[in-house]
């Protein structure tokens, strides 16, 4: 009996490593590109890395496997407006069920309010009612003291003028933590699914291996801490192919915390700078991230935890 679960489980991973890396084959076209947006400040601020976390339930819709660790109920409202006004709101609820076992939900919603379509002298004809809505839970199981798994299901509804799409997407992600040698290691399969689009245009969505390491370079007791975290993605079935996010991040007291971020790959290097701040229960973070010389991304991210 125990031989026959081993047997299947090596063909789980069989199947999906197989689907994983034959996806360029089947897929024609790339749809749902709101799953790429970063929304949280803190993990925008750190070039978009995601997956080498412990305890940070706000990159759990990412990575499920970062709610490892957390000892509270957490409430996190992110907003981001982009250059093209396109504005992002995102809430999330996390607790812990028991010392194993994490739990997060969460309510995401974009749409651009200034989106109208116009007649061949460019006038304007009427308004494109636009949006995306997505609803995720994550779940994560911690195996022994340093390994969690965990998995993350995302349903959406986007729609644009008269188009609609609906979708299903799961992220696998997995956490090892070394406590001795303070080091992450993180690994994530992101956006395996398919939308209502697949069987008329053989569309897919922008999926996505993550491998994150994360270690502390410097600590003293509880006051001083300065960690480095380096991220590599590699985008499955998009042309550009890979992309490497490095972040350092140093906090005072867990009261102030100061972040960089530089991602190189897909195109020129790009930064991003973030800032928190604790206020009682509250935390606030920050994220600038620079686009254009004459307009440039914020995003702010508010932690309530209880």
């Amino acid at each position: 009996m125990v031989y026959a679960c081993k047997i299947s489980i090596k063909n789980f991973f069989f199947v999906i490593i197989v689907f994983i890396f034959n996806v360029n084959i089947y897929s024609t076209s790339i749809t749902s590109d709101f799953l790429l947006v970063n929304i949280t400040a803190r993990e925008t601020s750190l070039g978009g890395i995601y997956s080498p976390f412990y305890a940070r339930p706000g990159a759990s819709t990412v990575n499920p496997a970062a709610l490892m660790g957390i000892v509270a109920r957490y409430i996190i409202f992110s907003h981001y407006t982009s250059v093209f006004d396109t504005h992002y709101e995102q809430i999330l609820y996390a607790q812990p069920i028991n010392k194993e076992d994490y739990i997060s939900a969460f309510l995401f919603y974009d749409s651009n309010d200034n989106l109208e379509r116009t007649d061949s002298e460019g006038y304007s004809i009427e308004k494109i009612e636009n949006y995306d809505i997505l609803i995720g839970s994550s779940y994560c199981r911690q195996f022994e003291k340093e390994f969690s798994l965990g998995i993350t299901t995302k349903i959406f509804l986007s729609k644009l003028y008269k188009s609609t799409d609906l979708g299903v997407v799961l992220n696998l992600g997995a956490l090892y933590r070394n406590f001795e040698k303070r080091y992450l290691l993180g690994l994530v399969f992101e956006n395996l699914g398919f939308s209502t689009k697949y069987t008329k245009e053989q569309s897919l969505f922008p999926m996505i291996i993550r491998a994150g390491y994360g270690f502390e370079i410097y600590r003293e007791l509880d006051i001083y801490k300065i960690a480095m975290y380096l991220e590599e993605r590699v985008y499955l079935n998009e042309i550009e192919g890979t992309e490497t996010s490095l972040g350092l991040e140093a906090q005072y007291m867990d009261i102030f915390t100061f972040r960089y971020g530089y991602i190189f790959g897909i195109s020129e290097g790009r930064i991003a700078l973030g800032a928190g701040v604790k206020i009682e229960s509250f935390y606030v973070d920050y994220a600038y991230q620079p686009f254009f010389i004459s307009d440039n991304a914020h995003r702010f991210t508010i932690k309530y935890i209880f």
